[in-house]
């Protein structure tokens, strides 16, 4: 075929009809043209197979194996296409394709159709729109999150009935959702991490957003239930059941019950695997045993590979056995409450929390929030508990070759791996010498008090800490040697914000604007995230935000690339769209790549969106200035559509620590650079 004949058939076919004449120019030469004889087979299900076609004559079957004797799943006529799912999501062959009668095709490899995608952004949102539309890719996440939300809006949510729509999920985390015969004790131990310590003898749950009139003061009447790697708010109000304090918006719901579900399936692995083997006499006699043998004997009886062993004795360093005998005896029965308020004139916890934040400033200031001068500038910043507050706190470098002499005594993991700042490892080793050194942490943080730091250390269950900040306090301070000095006449606060989970990031950032007005200069959001693209340790610089739910996008400024380009000196920063997703379980490879290919989009976080809309509508409304300065930076914690990147492997120091503050400084300093006269 000529080249001629080829861009008259990309003219016809949907989506390549919108590409621009160049870019047909340059497609035709690389496609390829194949003659298919009657009943030929073009490609097999299960090849590894990612080229492209297009039928300019005759008509092609896309069958199924799998149902038997290849039984037809559609019939592709001339002027269309098909084999994108494969190139798209670097997929093996779903289904087998053959030639009904004699047909021409045209076809270009994978790694070319890709590399289209990325040149035409038009064309792009046609496959795009087809495959979310036409298609129904994210069909899956749409049926399991609208199923848990009408059970939740009817008062229970039945897990068992649930699993079958996790299951079709595929979580990208959670790899061996649908293998029956190995433990995923990586992903057991992910959903472990962030679900109630007692969850393995636990069997209902009561879902609340407020206590209920009896139970206002739950400290005092039921035991605290510790969560290990999320902020969750639990009592154990009798043995078996759990009361959990949910947060604001729907994403604490949607997390806590997807890892329920995770837990649920890798538990059924076990109990069944415990049931077919008769360990429960076993287990129970071991157990019972005034005098028991040590539990490595009974463990090397259970019928588990050394690795899935090795894997449950990480999940559960000391009383293995008994939380084995516990699922055993559990069988996945978990039945969940919630409780609503509809209607309530009194004070909510997001209220309680923002009250208590104008105390703290108020204290610190000596007026309230909303009586501030004009002069007096307000930086709200969204990051963690400590890289800010460790920049700005003269302690640190007045104290850091004792604590570096410390780390190499302890040969401590932080003493690993290259470090271009002594500072960054100094913070890295903070943490744990304060530990060992209690003292010398209540000295630390005396000398930030002097400084000008105040805590908001109670959260009103809203699980967020709060540090404000009076620079005025650190004039002719020496801080981290890398920031800029506060700037003379300088009398701005700062207010560091902890991390909000998802949606609970529109209460949070709508409370602190309102109170802080018009004296807010500057928000700055620093978080984690996962990449689609670069290595852990990497910055991502996002151009816009994309809405998982809706597709909605939200372009920033374009002065947040002036932060990327000056991080880029050191690190290698990726600049693109961001996927601000439902839920870390509420994604698998195939979204992941869809996002990828389709809209170029570098990484995912869970509060993008929600703080950014939320800035935006304070902008219109008058309630902020319109001049505020804006910016979202993120270092990566995972890459998890590349091999042993995702979430359950661990993040060395010197692969977080370094980016992390990094862009504590770039953000500082632009906050210091430009601080109110």
């Amino acid at each position: 075929m000529k080249d001629q004949t080829v861009q008259d058939l990309l003219l016809r076919v949907h989506p390549f009809r919108f590409l621009r004449g160049h870019q047909r120019d340059g497609l035709a030469r690389d496609f390829r043209v194949h003659q298919a004889t009657e009943g030929e087979a073009i490609f097999l299900r299960g090849d590894e197979d990612d080229r492209v076609f297009l039928i300019a004559r005759g008509e092609v079957e896309i069958v199924d194996p799998r149902r038997g004797d290849d039984q037809l799943v559609t019939v592709v006529k001339a002027f269309h296409y098909f084999g994108e799912w494969e190139a798209i999501f670097r997929e093996p062959r779903l289904f087998g394709a053959r030639a009904r009668g004699e047909a021409l095709l045209v076809w270009i490899s994978g790694e070319r159709f890709r590399q289209l995608l990325r040149e035409s952004p038009a064309c792009s949102q046609g496959f795009g729109t087809i495959l979310r539309d036409n298609q129904g890719i994210f069909s899956g996440f749409d049926r399991f999150t609208a199923r848990l939300l009408k059970e939740a809006d009817e008062g229970y949510i039945n897990i068992e009935g649930l699993l079958p729509l996790y299951r079709s999920l595929h979580p990208a985390i959670h790899p061996g959702v649908t293998d029956h015969h190995r433990l995923d004790t990586e992903a057991f131990q992910y959903a472990l991490r962030r679900l109630p310590g007692n969850v393995t003898r636990t069997l209902a749950f009561l879902l609340v957003d407020e206590f209920p009139h009896a139970f206002d003061e739950p400290e005092r009447l039921f035991p605290v239930i510790t969560t290990a790697a999320r902020r969750r708010d639990v009592w154990e109000m009798m043995p078996g059941k759990n009361m959990v304090l949910l947060r604001n918006g729907r994403s604490d719901l949607i997390d806590l019950v997807s890892c329920l579900c995770l837990y649920a399936v890798e538990a059924q692995k076990i109990r069944e695997r415990l049931a077919r083997d008769q360990a429960a006499p076993r287990l129970q006699r071991f157990l019972s045993s005034r005098e028991p043998s040590p539990e490595e004997e009974i463990l090397r009886t259970m019928p588990f590979s050394t690795r899935e062993m090795a894997g449950l004795k990480k999940i559960w360093p000391v009383g293995t056995a008994e939380r084995l005998y516990e699922i055993l005896r559990h069988r996945e029965m978990i039945g969940i409450d919630v409780r609503r308020q509809r209607r309530n004139y009194n004070m909510r916890r997001g209220e309680y929390w923002i009250s208590q934040v104008a105390r703290v400033a108020g204290e610190l200031i000596g007026c309230d929030p909303t009586d501030l001068p004009p002069e007096r500038g307000v930086h709200i910043v969204s990051s963690n508990t400590h890289s800010v507050t460790n920049c700005l706190n003269p302690w640190f470098p007045e104290h850091q070759s004792a604590i570096l002499q410390w780390g190499e005594q302890e040969q401590h993991a932080a003493t690993q791996g290259s470090w271009s700042h002594r500072a960054d490892q100094v913070y890295a080793l903070a943490r744990d010498y304060f530990a060992r050194f209690p003292r010398e942490a209540e000295v630390a943080r005396q000398r930030a008090f002097q400084g000008g730091q105040h805590w908001l250390d109670q959260t009103a269950s809203t699980g967020i800490q709060v540090q404000v900040i009076d620079l005025e306090r650190l004039r002719g301070e020496s801080c981290d040697e890398d920031l800029l000095p506060v700037p003379k006449g300088c009398r701005d606060l700062v207010v560091n914000i902890d991390y909000a989970f998802g949606h609970q990031a529109e209460y949070v950032i709508r409370n602190l604007l309102t109170l802080f007005g018009t004296n807010v200069r500057s928000i700055s959001f620093l978080g984690k995230a996962g990449a689609l693209t670069g290595e852990r340790g990497d910055i991502l610089c996002p151009s816009a935000f994309i809405e998982q739910q809706t597709d909605q996008f939200q372009p920033l400024p374009a002065k947040q690339k002036e932060l990327g380009a000056l991080l880029a000196q050191a690190f290698s920063v990726h600049s693109g769209p961001m996927l601000t997703v439902e839920g870390t379980l509420l994604q698998n490879r195939q979204m992941l790549s869809f996002y990828r290919e389709i809209w170029d989009v570098v990484g995912m976080e869970m509060e993008g969106t929600h703080y950014f809309r939320e800035i935006l509508e304070s902008r219109e409304l008058g309630v902020i200035p319109r001049d505020v300065r804006c910016s979202f930076l993120y270092y990566v914690s995972d890459v998890p559509l590349r091999a042993h990147g995702g979430l359950t492997a661990p993040l060395a120091p010197h692969e977080g620590v370094p980016p992390l503050y990094a862009i504590t400084r770039a953000i500082l300093n632009s906050i210091l650079e430009g601080g109110s006269p």
